[in-house]
């Protein structure tokens, strides 16, 4: 399938043009491409008889519909020759005529970190480990330090790049094996503890699966797992029993379906070694008990089943059973039948719990009077009670919801317990198998184990907390709610990110509470935190607010509607990594604002008009390890010249080799910030420890022409909504434009704020970004513009897919995305593609949206790479430590784009097994040491052994050379495998380190 997408599905058209040498200057003014901002998704992905362009290759006439990425023609150069290329770019040829084609230097590593899937954690027998589930792989993390000792990837089939994990089970005959489901009906039997198992899998399901399950059934004395999955079967649903087995088992694999419905089994439970199956589908619980355990194998095997009807949908659920009493009062139909209590979460916040159901069904169908299916209720969420759990004793019961509350309720004496103000929304629920600690699962990808003596966190563990896209829908959308603001256009949100230069491990990201977005209606979500993840180590460093946030018991305004959070929409670093500047905007929304309007005209205004925009300048500190706000400049850019409303900031630049900082916002104005002395009655302010505080100001406000009146400016997708900045590389130059200035660049002097040349026909349509790689300037408009200051000339310009041409303006700038790398002299490019040959229900989702990721050398027209992503990526920016880009996708995963050989800083973020850094065996809970590590401990011992001096004189050897033991040496040299070293500089100032004498002592 990839194979397939890179043949056909190119996201640029190429148009030909020399090399540097061989430039060709380009006439100003040739606009020849007409372009609607307003196009919607579906309608750019349609293939209607306006898009198609004829064009000639090879001889042949082909239309867009035949090759997606046909080129263009460029009458200006016209030695250059036009060769067919399935990657939707020309290769230059020689003068032969023959293409040259350069196999790629570049790759795209293995992805770090990753969204832990809404799946319920596992703790492993012995509790000293929690296993979670990303979208293609189980993690394996140490329960007593929150490291991860394993990364299991699974071998998945490439022909749906799509396919998930779905749910995880570990084996109750096994302790060292989990069952892992995934979404395309394959069931794989993994050793968490060595990884094997990962690349075989049985098919259950041509259809695939939701949910899977996994009980110890014993019958004629044997004793197996038996694995019970729920997939689609035509209109409707079905449970099935299997028996999966190796090909060489004498046993056979067996299957049986032993439940149908016509509504989806969203959940799946056992109980009683089997012999209780509890399902959950719409507001039905589903109640089954085995016939009888003589059934020799599974496709034998018998359920009789039993429904109950509650009040709304259920969202959670969770099964006691337990063996029923010996008593003379005991009917004896119910001799075998265990006690099933059953509680059960449903999407209104209500928490129903029924005790013995299964016996009170059977009674009830029997037609026994006095017997009351009348649950206990108790009520507390006010939304959707997403986890629910009984505790190990039966006397407990554990739920959690949207509330970020964890509730503890007592049975006995109807009493409640908190543990409020967790950092996002309960998304799963685990007691440990001895009920001494709880595994809860947080919305915002992140985890904990809590001490149930105590309710503290024992265990901590959170991966990159960036917008990624859910993989089913939430039952949420099942209860009608208010809604709330969805974006005009459908589209995938970018993350804000940089590197810090003082770190270069550090990534920073703008991100919010809930990540997961709806694929079908996504909605407009706010990102005020900043996270900071540690690229070596793929943990999290912290997260602090950088505008106000919500994570409170009460979410919700009066009028009962969800409270929206400011969005930080840009965001870059000074070069000494000192000073941090933001932008974050909000909105109110139109509904509170209608009552003030006389028509719709003027509610659009009065809600421009109490926008909250503001630029905020943080200040690096050593001593609490966080950015301070330093100063806040508010609503910095108007609407309009001619508007006094607050208007948005499009683009935010930094000086390269000072802390300056630019914005450009709907007035078309540059505004350069700089930092003055504070003062108070003309005498500077210092700090708490003498330092002279500063403040931010405007130095420079700089317009860039007369600002026409246009219709609905101030809208997501006004004509106006487009402009970019960039600085060049020694700082000297700075580079305006807007989208109205069609094709105009301004290069203002940034110290006196003059523009000293504004150039026009660079760019064509609505602009989405602009960077300087050396002497060129990247444009990445409607077509992709690399322009050589230096000679006044443009030097390649490639044309984008009409497809892309046609998005939405907020589509373009949420979604494509531009890089450029100094060290490699590279740009990175990055466009959304679709699946092919979708259903019209998959159109319309952004679950198959996919990424064509381009790295362009500056003075080469044929990509150093060029790779199809099967997800989308959301933010892509160049690495600080060595030559290449990151990149980081909906699925909240890292990849790094590098040369190939070159050492990357993302290959330590690894687990423990894969750095080569649990060695020693373990057995009964005893580390023995292996051969190597005996070794090493008897070198150790003869080296720490000094040696006798030849006079004895004790008084030298301060100036003899210090000795260093292998274990000091296995420190620098044993630290990982060959891939994953730090440089060669640090290692060699390390060695250099140990072998020195020792520092002179001064006197004071």
């Amino acid at each position: 399938m990839a194979s397939i997408l890179k043949r056909k599905r190119g996201g640029v058209e190429v148009l030909d043009t020399p090399k540097r040498a061989k430039s060709v200057k380009k006439e100003n003014g040739n606009s020849t491409l007409k372009v609607d901002g307003k196009v919607d998704w579906e309608k750019a992905a349609e293939e209607t008889s306006k898009m198609k362009e004829l064009v000639k290759v090879n001889g042949e006439n082909l239309t867009n519909g035949d090759a997606v990425t046909a080129v263009s023609e460029q009458p200006q150069n016209k030695n250059v020759q036009k060769k067919k290329n399935t990657k939707g770019l020309d290769a230059p040829e020689t003068d032969a005529g023959k293409s040259i084609e350069k196999p790629s230097l570049w790759k795209l590593s293995e992805s770090i970190a990753g969204r832990m899937s809404s799946l319920e954690p596992v703790f492993t027998a012995d509790e000293k480990h929690l296993l979670v589930t990303t979208r293609t792989a189980v993690l394996v993390y140490t329960a007593a330090n929150s490291l991860l000792t394993r990364s299991i990837k699974l071998h998945l089939a490439e022909s749906e790049p799509n396919t998930r994990i779905v749910s995880f089970s570990l084996s109750p005959t096994a302790p060292e094996i989990v069952w892992v489901a995934c979404s395309d009906g394959n069931v794989y039997r993994v050793n968490w503890m060595t990884g094997e198992g990962a690349s075989y899998s049985w098919k259950t399901s041509s259809t695939g699966c939701n949910f899977m399950t996994v009980a110890a059934m014993e019958s004629l004395g044997r004793r197996r797992d038996v694995v019970f999955t729920t997939e689609a079967k035509g209109d409707g649903w079905r449970v099935t029993a299997n028996e999966l087995t190796a090909p060489d088992d004498p046993i056979k694999t067996a299957a049986r379906t032993i439940y149908t419905s016509k509504d989806r089994i969203r959940y799946l439970k056992t109980g009683a070694a089997g012999s209780v199956v509890v399902a959950a589908a719409g507001n039905k619980i589903i109640v089954g008990g085995l016939r009888t355990t003589e059934y020799g194998v599974v496709s034998n095997m018998k359920y009789e089943f039993r429904i109950f009807e509650t009040s709304d949908t259920i969202s959670s659920l969770d099964v006691k059973a337990t063996p029923r009493p010996d008593g003379k009062d005991v009917k004896k139909s119910l001799k075998r039948t265990p006690i099933v209590d059953l509680v059960v979460g449903d999407v209104r916040g209500s928490i129903f719990l029924h005790n013995d159901l299964l016996a009170n069904l059977m009674l009830a169908q029997d037609g026994k009077p006095g017997i009351s299916l009348t649950p206990r209720k108790m009520h507390w969420h006010r939304q959707a009670v997403n986890a629910v759990k009984w505790s190990r004793d039966g006397n407990y019961i554990i739920s959690g919801g949207n509330e970020t509350v964890l509730v503890i309720w007592q049975l006995d004496t109807g009493s409640h317990q908190y543990l409020p103000h967790l950092s996002s929304t309960i998304q799963q629920i685990v007691v440990s198998p001895t009920g001494s600690s709880y595994a809860v699962q947080l919305a915002d990808n992140s985890a904990m184990i809590l001490s149930t003596a105590e309710l503290t966190p024992t265990t901590n563990i959170a991966g990159i907390q960036a917008s990624t896209i859910a993989g089913t829908q939430s039952l949420e959308s099942e209860v009608e709610r208010i809604g709330e603001e969805q974006w005009p256009s459908r589209l995938i949100q970018r993350t804000p990110a940089l590197i810090n230069p003082n770190f270069p491990s550090k990534l920073l990201l703008a991100v919010g509470q809930t990540q997961e977005i709806d694929p079908v209606n996504p909605l407009v979500t706010g990102s005020p935190y900043l996270q900071t993840f540690d690229l070596g180590t793929g943990h999290n460093a912290s997260r602090q607010a950088l505008s106000r946030s919500n994570v409170t018991i009460i979410n919700s305004a009066p009028s009962a509607h969800k409270i929206s959070e400011p969005r930080v929409t840009h965001m870059k670093i000074s070069h000494d990594g000192k000073w941090l500047a933001t932008v974050d905007e909000w909105t109110p929304p139109a509904r509170d604002l209608t009552h003030l309007a006389l028509d719709k005209n003027n509610a659009e205004e009065e809600r421009l008009s109490r926008r909250e925009i503001y630029l905020k300048f943080w200040e690096w500190s050593d001593e609490d390890n966080s950015w301070q706000l330093v100063s806040r400049i508010d609503a910095p850019h108007t609407l309009s010249q001619n508007s006094t409303h607050p208007g948005r900031v499009l683009d935010l630049a930094v000086d390269p080799n000072s802390s300056k900082f630019v914005t450009v916002g709907e007035d078309e104005i540059v505004c350069t910030w700089s930092t003055r002395t504070r003062k108070r009655d003309g005498v500077p302010v210092r700090g708490s420890k003498g330092q002279v505080l500063r403040n931010w100001y405007c130095q420079h406000a700089i317009s860039l022409g007369k600002q026409e009146m246009a219709e609905d400016i101030g809208h997501i997708d006004a004509s106006v909504a487009g402009a970019a900045l960039a600085f060049s590389e020694d700082g000297s130059v700075l580079a305006a434009a807007t989208s109205s200035q069609d094709g105009i660049v301004h290069f203002i002097e940034p110290n006196s704020g003059s523009i000293r040349q504004s150039q026009t026909g660079i760019f064509q349509g609505h602009l989405v970004k602009m960077d300087f790689l050396g002497q060129d300037l990247i444009v990445l408009a409607d077509q992709l513009t690399l322009y050589d200051l230096v000679s006044n000339e443009i030097r390649m310009n490639f044309k984008l897919n009409i497809h892309l041409r046609e998005l939405s303006i907020a589509q373009k700038q949420e979604m494509i995305h531009l890089a450029a790398d100094l060290k490699s002299r590279t740009f990175a490019v990055s466009f959304p593609i679709r699946c092919k040959d979708l259903t019209v229900k998959k159109e319309k989702s952004l679950t198959y949206q996919q990424s064509e990721l381009f790295i362009f050398h500056q003075d080469e027209l044929q990509p150093q790479l060029h790779d199809i992503l099967p997800i989308f990526i959301t933010a892509l920016l160049p690495a600080a430590d060595s030559d290449g880009f990151l990149l980081l996708d909906t699925a909240a995963e890292i990849r790094t784009a590098h040369k190939k050989g070159s050492q990357i800083l993302t290959a330590m973020a690894q687990s423990t097994s894969a750095l080569l850094l649990d060695d020693s065996a373990e057995v009964n809970g005893v580390v023995v040491p292996t051969d190597e590590d005996e070794e090493m401990e008897d070198e150790d011992v003869q080296l720490l052994t000094p040696a006798a001096t030849e006079d004895g004189n004790d008084d030298e050897d301060e100036n003899d050379t210090p000795v260093v033991t292998a274990q000091q040496l296995a420190q620098v040299f044993d630290i990982g495998p060959a891939f994953a070293l730090p440089p060669l500089e640090v290692m060699f100032y390390q060695v250099a380190g140990l072998f020195a004498g020792k520092p002179m002592v001064r006197d004071v």
